[in-house]
């Protein structure tokens, strides 16, 4: 099959400055999710999508071609799907079996993560259109619950002394890894559903980078390793 890695990388970030490119033991973050997929040596092509000629010299320096975005896809009202259209479309529809992206904000996710997903999503390429990764909640869903205007529990009915965690496994996407056929992607817009299939990743390799503390928790997971 014909595989190709998409890594949307815009400049500019409102928690962490330049998160993209932030250095982490020793290298850009980006530079992980690159490493990670040209390390697997299955994708054709491992492009970084981006609007900032300095990140592009930073994605071609450890190995990725580089698509330059326009403004229009470079802003905070820009989504991936978006993105992600405008590659597809303009560029490469018809060239690809399926595309996997690989967001540079999670540097834990390597080579080998994405081979074992690919390995799944080919086996039961007949009967899925997508794949996602997840990790297990830190909380099962019967614990998060809003809070109204008045600040009561009133969502909160479970009897929690009861409660085991043990009893419950719920899960949510880790940010780390997604699959999808090109087609089903345009037509469907996102990832999910009965057509997806779930690759199960550990939390220690779900550290998605959004702010200081997840940095931090990532600088401590590689300095052990």
């Amino acid at each position: 099959m014909k595989r190709l890695a998409i890594i949307p990388a815009r400049s500019g970030s409102k928690g962490l400055k330049d998160k993209n490119i932030i250095e982490l033991c020793g290298k850009p973050l980006i530079a992980y999710s690159i490493e990670a997929a040209v390390n697997t040596n299955l994708f054709d092509r491992v492009i970084v999508s981006t609007d900032s000629e300095f990140y592009a010299k930073i994605s071609r320096q450890y190995g990725a071609e580089v698509l330059m975005r326009g403004e229009e896809l470079s802003n905070d009202n820009s989504t991936t799907y978006m993105v992600l259209e405008d590659i597809l479309k303009n560029k490469i529809l018809d060239t690809y079996d399926y595309f996997v992206l690989l967001q540079p904000t999670s540097p834990m996710r390597n080579a080998q993560h994405i081979i074992e997903a690919v390995e799944k999503f080919e086996q039961k390429f007949k009967r899925f259109d997508f794949l996602v990764s997840m990790k297990e909640s830190e909380h099962a869903k019967v614990l998060v619950n809003p809070i109204d205007e008045d600040e009561s529990l009133k969502f909160f009915d479970t009897n929690f002394s009861n409660y085991r965690r043990q009893g419950y496994k719920d899960y949510s996407p880790n940010g780390a890894i997604f699959i999808a056929k090109p087609d089903s992607y345009l037509k469907q817009k996102h990832f999910f559903g009965a057509r997806s299939l779930a690759y199960i990743m550990q939390a220690k390799d779900s550290v998605d980078i959004d702010g200081p503390i997840d940095l931090l928790l990532a600088k401590i997971l590689m300095s052990e390793n």
